[in-house]
């Protein structure tokens, strides 16, 4: 019967120390965030969410985007790349956070048939040729039209929800 009872207990240490995987760390399971990358600060980068979170029913803002100032990020990481974070540790709960990678993947981007520029170009442009003063912005969509040689991009506030829709010709 002793046996069994320490058998059972080291059984439970191992299932509750498995089951205490931090958020997916080290670094497998979920990203903390999945976005593009907004703004750049040395090695720190602006990750802000496409997709938004609903929190009406518990009282909170219908939509709201995850935005995180990611500390130690690797120097060639654009303005403009969509990637995955991982976090290092936890995540200061200002808005936007801010926080350690622990690991990122840049997602592939897309140049479309006829076009000269990526997605991920294209949104580097229209960021760095438009001043947006302290606005958090999401991208929306990213389009390029065949026929007009030209790029549509629409980037949301954050905060405002207010739309801005820029053109980008692709030369």
């Amino acid at each position: 019967m002793r046996n069994l009872v320490v058998h059972l207990t080291a059984f439970m240490l191992f299932v509750l120390v498995g089951c205490s995987n931090d958020n997916g760390n080290e670094y497998g399971g979920e990203p903390g965030i999945t976005g593009y990358v907004m703004d750049k600060e040395g090695q720190k980068i602006l990750v802000v969410s496409t997709e938004a979170k609903d929190y009406s029913e518990n009282g909170g803002i219908e939509e709201f985007y995850d935005a995180v100032w990611v500390n130690k990020s690797p120097n060639d990481v654009k303005v403009g790349e969509k990637v995955k974070i991982w976090f290092d540790g936890g995540v200061e709960e200002s808005y936007p956070g801010q926080t350690t990678v622990g690991k990122l993947e840049v997602m592939q981007s897309s140049t479309p048939e006829g076009a000269t520029f990526s997605d991920t170009e294209i949104l580097n442009r229209a960021l760095s040729k438009n001043k947006f003063e302290n606005e958090i912005l999401t991208a929306q969509s990213i389009s390029y039209d065949a026929d007009k040689d030209e790029w549509s991009i629409i980037l949301k506030n954050t905060d405002s929800y207010a739309e801005h829709k820029v053109k980008v010709e692709d030369k």
